[in-house]
């Protein structure tokens, strides 16, 4: 019985292994398909022209799942297989191909703004898909598009300052999603390669952005941070004058700048001669700024481009800051009229000078019996905007801005001659400003095309009125003589027009703008009056009445298209067209301005960029100075006037070294044509009447290397910048051959510092070095005629006084600009003390240093000569250390 049982087991044994062996010793694939039916139950479907014929040499198919299966058994073969309920579809691989080639995923769009917990919208947020690596910007009103495949995402919206906004969502149809992010002020990490703003990651050249916080912290000259302030600090911008809001940027004329003051142009940028900027920074959302890689979408300047954004007001609570310092004080309130729908913003800054000129003034005349002088001035600003939300994709919008200075001066003199005296009283005035307004209505079309329609209107003045009324007594106070004279100029620029804007974002690699936009602008450069009477009693008067002026009408039009395009990770490339069409009576002239800008992404660390833009300018402001003088005034193109035009080609490397360090390098070359100024000294009240005869036009050419280098932690911000650079200029009727700009300044090194010092305590420290301005020294000089006569030639007359004896000479130079200043220098500190109430209310004090060091930087020459002739020039300056404390309360 044993026997049998152990006959029964080796049977079974062997019949086991026979059919392990069957399964791996088989030797085609119709024979394993067999094994797989009888196994699997499945049937194969397949044409007889397949060749399952062949040898089967692979890895047994025993315990293998039935696509495991198939995949081991077809897997080294031309042949695809498909399940299909009870069969398996087999066909040749070539034809499985054609017939089963993957459907392109379905594209849906995720689109919608970006805000605070406020309502405010947050200009160029980044929007990152994780899963795709896929990412974009918000534009310069809070809006995003995205197209991602369908499937599930998860997206990273961050903005610097505020914490990132995690969602993760399955897309399965078009999706408006607007992002709410809240405030951080303690951030534990700054990412630069999160951001898309950063010059890493943006395609083109030359650009900065500064959002609110940024301008906030930065140092507060007499009482108030500055814009222009701020952008003197970056590479390849030159200050001009000290303590001006002058910018020179790559080589440029301080009015080839173009101020945008919520899409609405300022042709007057600042207050006190330069000392503030024209920009509020309590209402100020985000500044970008440009200096090279012009995108399509901007024109009228050669040389850059300020586009600032006004706050649109808190929709949900009430909040404003009061600001008081030593020179001006400040308020800002904004908040909902209806919540959720309308909000208000309003800001107000107005100098305190007048309340200190006036009791001096007074001080100072009540010692001298007879003079009494008295002088004022001040200036103050508006800003106003109310926004409505009719829902998520209609918004309007209104924005205001009144900006005016004012200057006084008068004296009352009186003097006793014998048996007459004699009494004459003075007045001069300058008034000058802006006032703009814009009306806005934005509107999202679908997911992907987004739309602004524009109304501006712009409106810049100045006035100058002088009077003199000079009448002599008797001792018994009958009139002697009376002789009045009163003379003035004026002069405006009128600007009404409309721009449209649209953004159209049809899929990942293209953003695409294109809009239009016309201005019709009336010149009065300058308009004049005289009036002169004079006699002997107040009813024997004769008078003298004298006016002229002049007007000028223009139309321009603008059209651009520009693309944003990305190829793959490491390419990227924005290509556009402007078009300029300038009218004036007379003459019209069209201009095609085509712009270019690539990036090469080498790694998440390491970019390459190349621009090339072409920009013209239309309207020109005639200037003695190098001072923003009210004195100033614009004039268009005309038929003898040709428009200014640039050419700009920029080149760079930026990098990102570790999590806190950034670095760039950038190169550029820029030539100009057509520039424009006076063909000889006439004044600081130069006439109008024949100005376009007074001019002349030339060219310039500039180029230069800037170094930009940036660390940033959580408590720790520093920011260096180097620039070298050459500014040359050819007016042939000036002077025969190239000659240095007055602002040539060869090297220019800033380096910027905020640190949190303590709990509530932050302090700021900036550091100034650059070759000195450029003045013209005389080489020369020659005995000139006691009659009065027309020099030329570089000979400029001059009565200068030698000890003793008063001598007419005239000096000879070899060339303008042939000298420079000695090395500019300063060093600049600030604190900010904060404090928190009770209430949650924020108050800070500020205390700045300007000139910390006292250091008189050199802003003109003296020139004397000895009896030898020897000539000998001194540099003088007179801006010492000017300390300032202000006090804000936020709530």
């Amino acid at each position: 019985m044993k026997f049998i049982h152990t006959i029964y087991i080796t049977i079974a044994l062997i019949c086991f292994v026979s059919m392990e062996s069957l399964g791996k010793d088989l030797t085609s694939i119709k024979q394993q398909m067999a094994l797989i039916e009888k196994d699997r139950h499945v049937h194969f479907i397949y044409d007889s022209s397949l060749p399952i014929n062949q040898a089967y040499n692979g890895a047994s198919i025993k315990g293998l799942t039935l696509s495991e299966a198939l995949t081991q058994l077809f897997g080294n073969t031309h042949i695809a297989w498909s399940i299909q309920g009870q069969y398996v579809i087999l066909t040749a691989k070539e034809l499985q191909v054609v017939k089963n080639q993957p459907k392109p995923p379905t594209l849906y769009t995720i689109s919608g703004y970006v805000h605070d917990e406020h309502g405010e919208v947050l200009i160029n947020a980044t929007i990152y898909d994780k899963d795709t690596g896929a990412g974009t910007m918000t534009n310069e009103y809070g809006f995003y598009s995205l197209t991602l495949p369908s499937g599930q995402h998860t997206i990273r919206i961050s903005y610097i300052g505020f914490s990132d906004e995690i969602r993760s969502f399955e897309l399965k149809r078009n999706h408006n999603c607007s992002i709410i992010l809240k405030e951080n002020t303690h951030l534990s990490e700054i990412v630069v390669t999160g951001d898309l703003n950063s010059p890493l990651l943006t395609t083109q050249t030359g650009k900065r952005s500064f959002g609110r916080k940024d301008l906030q912290t930065e140092f507060s000259l007499l009482s108030s941070p500055d814009v222009v302030k701020t952008l003197q600090r970056l590479s390849g911008v030159a200050e001009g004058v000290e303590i001006a809001s002058g910018l020179y940027v790559h080589g440029g004329n301080n009015d080839e700048n173009l101020f945008l003051l919520d899409s609405s142009p300022l042709y007057h940028s600042n207050h006190t001669l330069g000392i503030f900027s024209a920009f509020n920074t309590n209402i100020v959302n985000n500044v970008d700024f440009y200096k090279s890689g012009f995108p399509a979408r901007y024109g009228g300047r050669l040389s850059s481009v300020i586009d600032v954004r006004t706050n649109e007001g808190n929709m949900e609570q009430i909040h404003g800051a009061a600001s008081i310092g030593l020179i001006d004080g400040r308020f800002q309130l904004e908040g909902p009229i209806k919540k959720g729908k309308t909000s208000f913003n309003i800001g107000i800054r107005r100098s305190w000078i007048d309340l200190l000129s006036k009791p001096i003034s007074s001080i100072i005349s009540h010692s001298k019996e007879f003079k009494k002088t008295t002088v004022n001035y001040i200036f103050h600003d508006v800003n106003a905007k109310v926004t409505h939300k009719f829902n998520d994709r209609s918004k309007l919008a209104l924005s205001l801005y009144s900006g005016r200075d004012m200057l006084r001066l008068d004296n009352n003199v009186a003097s006793a001659i014998l048996t007459e005296w004699d009494r004459e009283i003075s007045k001069s005035k300058l008034t000058w400003g802006n006032f703009n307004a814009t009306v806005a209505w934005r509107y999202q079309f679908s997911h992907k095309l987004f739309a602004n329609f524009i109304g501006i209107y712009s409106y810049n003045r100045s006035n100058y009125t002088y009077s003199d009324d000079d009448r002599i007594y008797f001792l018994d106070h009958t009139t002697a003589d009376i002789s009045h004279t009163e003379h003035g100029y004026k002069s405006t620029i009128y600007d009404l027009g409309y721009r449209t804007e649209f953004d159209y974002r049809p899929n990942p690699t293209h953003h695409i703008r294109f809009g239009n936009d016309l201005t019709y602008h009336t010149f009065h450069p300058q308009t004049y009056r005289r009036l002169d009477y004079y006699g002997y009693n107040e009813n024997e008067l004769d008078s003298v009445r004298t006016t002229s002026h002049n007007r000028l009408h223009a139309m321009e039009r603008n059209a651009y298209i520009e693309d944003e395009m990305t190829f793959n990770n490491h390419l990227s490339l924005n290509a556009g067209i402007h078009l300029d069409l300038f009218g004036i009576v007379g003459k019209n002239y069209f201009n095609i301005d085509p712009r270019l800008a690539i990036k090469y992404q080498v790694n998440n660390h390491l970019s390459m960029k190349l621009s090339w833009t072409s920009m013209t300018q239309f309207v020109h402001k005639l200037s003695n100075t190098y001072l923003d003088m009210p004195t100033d005034y614009w004039v268009p193109t005309t038929r003898s006037l040709r428009p200014m035009r640039s050419y700009q080609v920029a080149t760079g490397v930026y990098t990102q070294l570790g999590h806190n360090w950034t670095a760039s390098l950038e190169a550029y070359y820029k030539s100009s044509h057509n520039l424009v100024q006076y063909a000889n000294w006439m004044g600081l009240e130069p006439p109008a009447a024949s100005w376009d005869k007074d001019i002349m036009q030339g060219k310039g050419r500039y180029y230069g290397i800037s170094v930009d280098l940036g660390y940033k932690t959580k408590d720790l911000k520093i920011d260096a910048a180097y620039t070298l650079s050459w500014n040359k200029r050819k007016f042939k009727e000036f002077y025969p051959g190239w000659y240095y700009d007055k602002f040539d300044n060869r090297h220019k090194f800033n380096i910027s510092g905020r640190y949190h010092l303590a709990r509530n305590i932050y302090c700021f420290a900036a550091w100034t070095l650059h070759s000195g301005n450029r003045v013209s020294i005389p080489t020369q000089y020659a005995n000139l005629p006691e009659v009065p006569a027309n020099i030329d030639d570089g000979i400029v007359q001059y009565y200068l006084n030698l000890g003793d004896n008063i001598a007419s000479f005239g000096y000879i130079y070899d060339r303008p600009h042939n000298q420079s200043l000695p090395l500019y220098h300063r060093l600049d500190v600030g604190f900010d003390f904060h404090k928190l109430t009770k209430k949650k209310h924020e108050r800070i004090w500020n205390v700045s240093l300007y000139n910390v060091y006292c250091h008189l930087n050199p802003l003109y020459v003296q020139i004397k000569v000895n009896k030898e002739g020897k000539f000998t020039a001194q540099a003088k300056g007179f801006i010492p250390i000017i300390p300032s404390i202000s006090y804000t309360y936020k709530f």
